[in-house]
């Protein structure tokens, strides 16, 4: 049993407590996505939830009238001094709940028709706190869901007419419009009765089709149309800065030209210094390029712009694909002399250290150096082979030094 002072102190606490859930709920009752949920006409799974909130709500406020009940019984015992009495009411399982009729074949003859469940005064604010969390969770998830959507819906419908205009201005016609505008009302629509279904298939959408169109989020709405914008924005690029692109294209391809035929210069001389070298033979790409870049204008005077755009695009792509391999293929053949003339340097490079080191009249090393310079020297130069001759040499040079 509680002595006076702990009994003060406790009911202390659960006076406080009762206040503070009165400015809990008043919180709830309040908030704006409660007015929004109460107010509306609602459909789907925000009716759902709500409807469940609804219930809970009830609920809550039930057991907060309850807690307040017990909280001015405490306050009596407390001025009656009544100290074995508010030590149950405080940690017994005092408080009510759930009183249900039992069915009758559940009944026995002398048992009772109704049965409740007793709690802690404890308990009962554990699980007001737990119906509070969810409810007020099912409350800021439709606000938020119907401020995020509204929010974006405006910048999007504004967008939609931008790209629309340009759309108009070449003259072209792009059905992913009308299939953003019809989708941008119904998401409207939908974040009026629905909200909370946008954020949910927003989570969850992978694909959308003609039965879920109308539950797309705005996001991907956003993606639609700029992937749209950026379509038309090749058109106009295509249309009004032709010049440039032709100029770029020309340009492109006279580096082309240079690059294809330093490189066909070193393959010839790779192919004459060089044995087995495993170059892929050069193929002629500038005059193809060349011709098609010749049919760009026709489409420009016609104002065929997608066709001119992709052609444009194309053939500057497989300009700089030309480019980037006939570069590769002179790094690939020089690479192959660089490498025959870096082994005739290290070959030079270790006789003239065995000749430093007095094994100038060696005929093991004298013997390796001349097979090995014969290699390096001979036309077409077997790299392999030399690269294991001159290995041989740098071995058995060091293979001196040890004293093997």
């Amino acid at each position: 049993m509680f002595i006076h002072e702990e009994a003060d102190r406790a009911l202390q606490r659960l006076s406080s407590e009762s206040d503070r859930m009165a400015d809990a709920l008043v919180a709830m009752d309040s908030h704006s996505g409660h007015q929004l949920l109460r107010n509306a006409t609602l459909t789907g799974l925000t009716k759902q939830r709500w409807a469940e909130a609804c219930a809970a709500m009830t609920v809550l406020w039930e057991q907060f009238n309850q807690h307040r009940r017990m909280v001015e019984l405490a306050k009596d015992m407390m001025d009656r001094r009544d100290l074995g009495s508010l030590t149950t009411l405080l940690t017994a399982p005092v408080v009510e709940l759930n009183a249900q009729q039992l069915p009758i074949e559940q009944r026995s003859l002398t048992g009772p028709a109704i049965v409740t469940e007793s709690i802690t005064l404890a308990e009962l604010v554990d699980r007001m706190k737990a119906s509070y969390k969810a409810i007020t969770e099912v409350l800021a998830a439709a606000d938020t869901a119907w401020n995020t959507t509204i929010q974006q819906l405006d910048p999007l419908e504004m967008e939609l007419r931008s790209v629309a205009a340009l759309a108009a201005s070449l003259g072209v016609d792009e059905p992913a419009l009308a299939k953003v505008e019809a989708e941008l009302a119904q998401i409207r629509e939908l974040a009026l009765s629905d909200p909370m279904a946008l954020d949910a298939v927003k989570a969850t959408l992978a694909a959308s089709d003609a039965s879920n169109s109308a539950l797309t989020a705005p996001d991907r709405l956003a993606r639609e149309l700029a992937e749209t914008k950026a379509r038309l924005n090749r058109l106009a690029s295509a249309k009004d800065t032709f010049d440039d692109w032709m100029a770029r294209i020309e340009a492109l391809l006279g580096e082309v030209s240079v690059a294809f035929e330093e490189a066909r210069v070193a393959y010839a001389t790779v192919m004459q210094k060089i044995a087995s070298p495993g170059l892929p033979r050069l193929t002629e790409a500038v005059a193809p390029l060349r011709a098609r870049l010749v049919e760009l204008p026709e489409l420009w005077r016609a104002g065929q712009w997608r066709e001119l755009a992709a052609s444009l695009e194309g053939l500057e792509g497989d300009a700089t694909s030309a480019l980037a391999e006939a570069r590769t293929q002179l790094r690939l053949g020089t690479g192959l002399l660089d490498r025959r003339l870096e082994l005739r340097g290290r070959l030079e490079a270790y006789r003239a250290k065995a000749n430093r080191l007095g094994h100038a009249e060696d005929l093991h090393l004298a013997e390796l150096h001349r097979v090995a310079h014969g290699v390096l020297y001979t036309s077409p130069c077997d790299l392999p082979a030399a690269t294991r001759a001159v290995n041989r040499y740098q071995q058995a040079l060091q293979d001196k030094r040890s004293g093997s």
